[in-house]
């Protein structure tokens, strides 16, 4: 059987660690979406209703357990490197808007003074940033190659 390519680092990231992230995303979604919100905006600035904020965090939810079944699942039944390619094209694009919603909501916060920043939101933006680049690096094929390698 040959398949591409596709270095270790990224069958690793994309089909066991993206998945785990997004299981306890999901899970956080919807045992506790308070303490997601918070992750994005202190209580302090807007505190949880479960009525507005809830039904949105489920809704989330929802949509990164999609995410989750793409990488762990649909990423380990093909090695079709386009498809692998769309995934991660499209994860990106959820990536670069993750970064720009955060942007919005430090300028919304007056948190544009990094010395201001909690560590909440340094982990945010550089593990999103971090994921991004990953992408990124994939998309630009570094360590992926369209020569097909025999596998046993």
């Amino acid at each position: 059987m040959t398949t591409p390519n596709i270095h270790s680092f990224y069958r690793i990231w994309f089909t066991i660690v993206d998945p785990t992230v997004l299981f306890f995303t999901v899970l956080t979604c919807i045992v506790s979406p308070a303490t997601l919100l918070g992750t994005i905006l202190p209580p302090s600035v807007v505190p949880y209703d479960s009525l507005s904020h809830g039904i949105l965090l489920y809704q989330i939810g929802a949509l990164y357990a999609f995410m989750g079944i793409m990488y762990g699942v649909l990423q380990r039944a093909t090695s079709d490197l386009r498809l692998w390619k769309i995934v991660q094209g499209a994860t990106l694009m959820v990536d670069l808007s993750l970064i720009v919603v955060f942007y919005v909501s430090m300028v919304k916060q007056n948190k544009t003074d990094l010395s201001k920043w909690l560590p909440g939101d340094w982990f945010n933006l550089l593990f999103t940033t971090w994921v991004a680049l990953i992408r990124v690096a994939f998309l630009g094929g570094l360590g992926v190659s369209e020569d097909k390698v025999k596998r046993p």
